[in-house]
């Protein structure tokens, strides 16, 4: 494999913010559950590290990332107000696939920015059914599974494959069981903590599940924009060479993920979603996690999240021209140039920070 300085995994906190029925598929299959053999009900305490933000202010690191995340558009904020001439005011929210409670528990202009509105609008309603969603992906062994007469082994050298083998066992997982399947899925596995999977298991929802549930008790519609098949196929389709490279550097590191974690859920939950990214890459240049421009990087950014924002806010248009919609998406599809807030403005929406 070439050694690209390439946001190489990158793409994978961008899954976490970005692909809900990813993650909440990846909780149900088995590769992050098979590492999450806890006993009785999940200990919230030990869920959470240590924040990231304070190391590098320590190593002199803070002040470069804080520039770079002011250079992103829109970087500020997780609640936006959606505005136009003679219709009711509309809302668009980012948000966080994770069970975590402090993710779950809304702030107070959140909260009434959703009682204001007469209908909810998430990434895809197949996530609020838990067996259509599975459905999905069996469905269409393609996107999960490798190549036919190909396996894992293929795409790594032999360094690399001790390294995986022994950073898969280290978590529960026989590198036997997942070497017919498609690398993203188990990277995907090994990001999500044992205390996640675990509040999984036992019935706590994500966001964007809670809020969807929070609309039909109120007796308002609740609208998709995506598929569950549209966002597997996205992901499926990174090269799979790519797909290597990031479990390679998730496996190298695996151990460091509560402290990667709460950095994103703390700065997440500050509203500071344009730095997440610099600071996980500052903080842990080691997993791969580098700022820079290659091929590979350039086309994930295209297709999983540049082209889904594009869709997405095409597909939201119609809603918003009722007026009075409440829509939420993973955070890191709000800032950026070709973010949704930009997109809107470009749509001749004037779109504010409401939070």
């Amino acid at each position: 494999m070439t050694d690209w300085p390439d946001k190489i995994a990158a793409l994978l906190w961008r899954m976490a913010l970005a692909l809900p029925g990813l993650v909440l598929l990846a909780l149900l299959v088995g590769i992050a559950v098979a590492k999450a053999e806890t006993k009785g009900p999940a200990d919230d305490s030990s869920c959470h590290g240590t924040s990231l933000v304070a190391s590098l202010q320590a190593e002199g690191k803070l002040a470069g990332v804080e520039a770079e995340a002011k250079a992103v558009p829109n970087g500020e904020g997780r609640l936006f107000r959606i505005e136009r001439p003679g219709l009711a005011t509309s809302y668009l929210f980012g948000t966080m696939h994770l069970t975590d409670p402090r993710i779950l528990a809304l702030p107070t202009s959140v909260e009434t920015a959703f009682d204001k509105a007469d209908r909810l609008v998430i990434e895809t309603v197949d996530v609020m059914d838990e067996k259509k969603a599975m459905a999905a992906l069996f469905a269409h062994p393609e996107i999960l599974n490798l190549p036919a007469g190909k396996t894992l082994a293929d795409y790594l050298d032999p360094a690399e494959r001790a390294a995986v083998e022994t950073g898969l066992a280290e978590h529960g997982i026989p590198f036997q069981a997942v070497q017919t399947l498609q690398p993203w899925f188990t990277a995907m596995g090994l990001m999500l903590p044992a205390c996640e999977t675990s509040r999984k298991k036992e019935g706590m929802p994500v966001l964007d599940t809670e809020l969807g549930k929070m609309a039909q008790a109120e007796g308002k519609p609740v609208e998709g924009l995506e598929s569950a098949e549209e966002q597997l196929r996205a992901i499926a389709s990174i090269p799979l060479d790519i797909q290597a490279e990031s479990l390679v550097a998730m496996v190298s590191v695996a151990d460091r993920m509560p402290d990667i974690l709460e950095t994103m859920t703390s700065l997440y939950l500050e509203g500071r979603i344009g730095m997440i990214l610099p600071a996980i890459q500052a903080a842990v240049p080691e997993g791969g996690l580098i700022v820079g421009a290659g091929e590979g990087y350039g086309a994930f950014e295209e297709k999983v999240v540049t082209a889904r924002n594009y869709r997405m806010a095409e597909r939201l248009a119609p809603f918003l021209k009722q007026g009075g919609t409440f829509a939420a998406v993973g955070a890191l599809h709000l800032p950026g140039e070709k973010g949704l807030v930009a997109l809107l403005r470009e749509a001749g929406w004037t779109v504010t920070r409401a939070d």
